[in-house]
């Protein structure tokens, strides 16, 4: 991510989720799913004891199905033999072969192949192994592995009958109609209205992070390489047709005042602001900041999750109060109080917050 050095560089960034087999199992599992690898622990016997969100995501297979299940023989069929397998009971029997402790592998799934840097790490003191895994290509479905498919549909059976929905990639996925936002938004108007954009900014910021995981698995399909391989700018796209695509509006960027510390986004026809509460039942801050908290926070998580950094989005105008498009501005975490002065001052627009933002000194990232 090169093509934007200025906004990405120079700043105090949010500490990297830096772990070990030893410090690995003292995270509670939303400490694991902040985790941009895989994470499984297995018993020495090879039994599922814990399993992370990414590894959920890419490996398309819930969490809640897969726990105290036995790995080799119930989830991945295909990791049974010498190259997998064979290298966990050695490493769970002492080894300290560099090889046993690392290697690649070719996991088999029924919506393709993927391959993966394994990691494995101990924790002697419970008995609990740990596979770190990253994804490093993924591919077509590989020829004979019908049984896996079939193994796989089996760890969660007769899922439409049961109201599970899945898309071609065997993701599953929940519709959502506007009205379910709506009803959510009028019961914080009647019981919470001050604590609106809090709540609404915190539950984006959460579902930023986790939809990066989801672009991760988009990214390795479609061009075959990760989201840190990628520019910038190419990133982003990626961010705005996620969101286009499940109906939350087009997104446009402006990377023009980057190497002035911040990102204009635009999104044109909102989903929040276009069935947003009239102003008259709005609270006071919820009527000054507008309709799209929640989209500003998906902003600042999605984004440092990219940039590996903290940042920080803020809605500067809103359809909803009367604006032609909901614009938000983008900066480093480090600018955040001077943005949400700039936010309360008044700023309308991405250039008057640029304008007001703008600083003579050297050095502004």
């Amino acid at each position: 991510m090169t093509d934007h050095p200025t906004f990405f560089a120079n700043a105090a960034t949010e500490p990297a989720l830096s772990i070990s087999g030893a410090s690995v199992d003292a995270l509670d599992d939303g400490e694991l799913d902040r985790a941009p690898f895989g994470i499984i622990c297995l018993d020495s016997d090879g039994t599922i004891l814990r399993y992370n969100l990414y590894e959920s995501t890419l490996a398309r297979l819930d969490r809640n199905d897969v726990l105290g299940r036995h790995f080799f023989e119930e989830v991945a069929r295909c990791t049974r033999g010498p190259g997998f397998e064979g290298r966990f009971r050695r490493f769970v029997a002492g080894s300290d072969a560099i090889d046993d402790q690392r290697f690649e592998y070719d996991f088999d799934f029924a919506f393709g192949a993927q391959r993966v840097t394994v990691e494995l790490h101990r924790f002697d003191a419970q008995g609990r192994y740990y596979l770190f895994i990253n994804r490093r290509a993924v591919g077509p479905v590989r020829p004979h592995v019908d049984e896996i498919a079939v193994l796989q549909r089996a760890l969660a059976p007769d899922e439409g009958e049961l109201g599970v929905r899945r898309d071609d990639n065997e993701r599953r996925f929940v519709e959502v109609p506007q009205t379910f936002f709506l009803a959510l938004r009028s019961t914080f108007a009647r019981l919470a209205p001050e604590a609106w954009p809090l709540f609404a900014a915190e539950w984006g910021v959460q579902w930023g992070r986790r939809a990066v995981i989801e672009l991760e698995a988009d990214s390795l399909e479609a061009c075959n390489a990760s989201l840190e391989d990628l520019a910038m700018s190419a990133a982003a796209k990626r961010v705005g047709d996620y969101l286009r695509e499940r109906g939350w509006g087009n997104v446009r960027f402006d990377f023009s005042p980057a190497r002035e510390g911040l990102i204009g986004l635009v999104v044109e026809r909102s989903v929040l602001s276009s069935g947003a509460t009239t102003r008259a039942t709005l609270s006071d801050v919820t009527a000054r900041e507008g309709s799209c908290a929640m989209l500003a926070g998906f902003f600042t998580g999605a984004f440092g999750h990219l940039a590996a950094r903290k940042v920080s989005a803020r809605e500067v105008c809103c359809r909803s109060r009367g604006a032609p498009q909901c614009e938000f501005v983008l900066v480093g975490g480090e600018r955040a109080s001077a943005l949400d002065r700039v936010v309360a001052s008044g700023a309308s627009s991405i250039e008057s917050a640029r304008a007001a933002l703008r600083k003579p000194t050297r050095g502004t990232t």
